[in-house]
């Protein structure tokens, strides 16, 4: 339930160690490397950098190649249901099976096979497209039933084939009646154009010539060689060959689903050597040895000797480092949070990772945040079929470890959404016949204990300033004024609250004032502490004066608990209200059906609401009084994990036993 500790190492070794060592450490996937000049902090006559590895390109080559196989292979093999893609679990490979599978499986000749059938199909496709438009022009030509070449054969006549606008038609036919031994046939026509075969005498060519030209005719030079008609029939024959081949070029790739599995166990191989591969940027050499540098857990340091053991049996030389308060900005963050608040990691993630010197915010924000989600929701059937939803899908369905996570953080929000419904007595918008609280007539009691939260949460969040700040030796003066002020000033508002509504006649609401000018006074002091000279000190001291309305603010914020608690109940009632005002047989047909698309909608809108409005109160109201962030998250040499769950022989060998 904290930031994991961490420390430095520096491995060197024989060069010849070297692959074999990055594909344990990989296998370990609880090391993070780092430049090993930064270890030594001064150079080394000794090292050199490696720099780029030589294979870099041709691992880079060999990964584009599989991704297009794969990205080629996808089009055609049969696609699974969303539902059917949640049942599939990734498989679990180690490093070495991988290693094994890449070795034994030629996925070169797949690719290559892929390669000549994708050039193949494009030019049936291309083939398709040329035959689909010669049949066009033939199925227009296809009633002139004699081979146009004869028309090139006439000795006393010109034969011409062509196009004109159809509103040219009876135009032409007028012109072509005067002149003698004149012929002309309407082979085809749409509703633009007309087909057409002209016979004329050559003696009359130049006043046809003038005639079709007026017209607009446009002359057809057939391309084929036999008849229309029984070249349609020819080009059909080709078009459905070229389909058939098209079709079992198709057949066989969808019958590779197995090469298609085979494919991303060679990609998932192929990035973790390139992982590995890049990792000589971080390395140094000299004639015979290598050294290596990184961060490990301290816990896992013991691990880290066996697996370099284990690859360089004892030829090696391993020093750990404890991590210096000067170094804490470079060292890389892992949170270990227990099965409960280890889930509401990822809202930490999403504003900023903690600093290794600061404490973690998760186990310390979950409750709060929870608490906070359920109020605003508080409708007990909403909240039950959230956590039963969650329940069933993870039991039917696998689920990657983010969205398994994910999944748990709405499950456990969903457990206090209930017990606030319970408390509201609010099921479906439906109220129960008892109710500790009534969204209708306690809105001032429900209103209270949104601020009373905020109150005890913003004071939280200051004691923990409070406790970070005196934790540093030279910060004791600032944790008292400038967190212990802000603590005793809301204090002291709190004794004349009380004083004025539980107790008036006593004497709370002057002790209340008399703190409330103090813990001013100390606000002031706290605040010139961040001055430089004597008028920055002032101006500070004054200036941190005006956070008290940023304090009455952050303490209004949190009447959202109370407005979208009490608004989603309305909506909720609102809607079965609607619904009652149905006929009966209405009632129990489209009603049902109204009732379970208008609560999805008000179901939609609610947790969203509380999602995005919780988040808000964390980020602002509660981490802004003690938590900076600014950490980096911890990235272990380790597979990408794409394509496969690649695991450690160690966890392989505790799962078999």
């Amino acid at each position: 339930m904290a930031i994991v500790r961490m420390q430095k190492f520096n491995l060197i070794t024989f060069s010849e160690y070297q692959e074999n060592l990055l594909e344990k450490l990989q296998d370990f996937q609880e090391v993070e490397l780092f430049d090993s000049g930064e270890f030594y902090q001064e150079s080394v006559p000794l090292f050199s950098r490696l720099g780029k590895h030589p294979r870099t390109d041709e691992i880079e080559s060999s990964i584009s190649q599989v991704a297009w196989s794969r990205n080629f292979l996808n089009q055609y093999l049969p696609k699974l249901s969303l539902i059917e893609g949640l049942r599939q679990p990734l498989k679990r490979y180690t490093l070495r099976q991988l290693s094994e599978h890449a070795h034994t499986f030629d996925w070169r000749s797949v690719y290559e096979k892929l390669r000549q059938t994708d050039k193949r199909l494009r030019f049936i496709d291309q083939e398709r497209r040329e035959l689909s438009s010669q049949e066009d022009e033939l199925n227009i030509w296809s009633h002139f039933d004699e081979n146009p070449s004869v028309l090139t054969t006439l000795d006393q006549s010109i034969g011409l084939l062509g196009t004109l606008p159809n509103s040219e038609l009876s135009r032409l036919t007028e012109s072509l009646d005067k002149l003698p031994d004149a012929y002309l046939e309407v082979i085809h026509q749409n509703t633009t154009s007309a087909y057409i075969l002209i016979l004329v005498h050559k003696d009359s060519r130049q006043k046809a010539t003038s005639f079709l030209r007026s017209t607009g005719f446009e002359e057809y030079y057939y391309p084929f060689d036999g008849k229309p008609s029984q070249d349609l029939q020819t080009i059909k024959k080709k078009a459905e060959e070229l389909a058939t081949e098209e079709a079992s070029l198709k057949k066989e790739l969808k019958a590779m689903q197995a090469d298609y599995y085979s494919l991303g166990l060679i990609a998932e191989y192929l990035e973790g050597l390139l992982l590995r591969v890049n990792s000589n940027e971080h390395l140094l050499k000299s004639n015979y040895t290598v050294s290596i540098s990184g961060w490990v857990p301290v816990e896992r340091a013991d691990r880290l000797v066996k697996q370099v053991e284990a690859a360089t049996g004892e030829e090696y030389h391993l020093e750990f480092q404890e991590v210096k308060e000067e170094e804490y900005e470079k060292v890389p963050i892992l949170l270990n949070n227990g099965p409960l608040t280890q889930p509401f990691e990822g809202l930490v993630e999403m504003y900023s990772l903690p600093q290794y010197d600061e404490l973690d915010p998760t186990p310390l924000m979950a409750p709060f945040y929870a608490i906070a989600f359920g109020m605003m929701v508080a409708d007990f059937g909403y909240g039950l079929l959230l956590f039963l939803a969650i329940l069933i899908g993870k039991r039917l369905f696998y689920f990657k470890p983010g969205m398994k996570r994910q999944l748990t953080f709405f499950q456990l929000c969903a457990i206090p959404t209930m017990a606030w419904g319970l408390i509201y007595g609010n099921i479906f918008g439906f109220e129960f016949s008892f109710q500790l609280l009534s969204t209708n007539s306690d809105i001032t009691q429900i209103l209270a204990i949104s601020v009373i939260f905020g109150y005890l949460q913003v004071m939280f969040g200051l004691v923990l300033k409070f406790y970070i700040l005196w934790k540093k030796q030279d910060d004791k003066l600032r944790a008292f004024f400038q967190a212990g002020s802000w603590i005793f000033f809301l204090l002291s508002a709190l004794v004349i609250v009380a004083g004025m509504l539980l107790m008036p006649e006593s004497n709370l609401q002057q002790l209340g004032l008399i703190g409330l000018l103090v813990s001013l006074g100390m606000i002031v002091f706290g605040g010139s502490l961040d001055g430089q000279t004597l008028a920055g000190k002032f101006g500070s001291g004054l200036y941190g004066l005006m956070d008290v309305t940023s304090y009455l603010g952050d303490l209004i914020s949190y009447t959202r608990l109370m407005a979208l608690g009490v608004a989603g109940g309305s909506i909720a009632a609102a809607f079965n209200l609607i619904i009652s005002y149905l006929p009966v047989a209405a009632r129990f047909t489209v009603g049902i059906l109204l009732f379970v698309a208008l609560h999805g909608l008000n179901i939609f809108l609610s947790y969203l609401s509380a999602y995005v409005h919780g988040i808000r109160l964390q980020y602002l109201e509660f981490f802004g009084k003690f938590y900076t962030g600014g950490g980096r998250a911890f990235k272990p040499l380790k597979s990408t994990e794409q394509y496969v769950e690649v695991i450690s022989e160690e966890k392989q060998q505790q799962g078999e036993e």
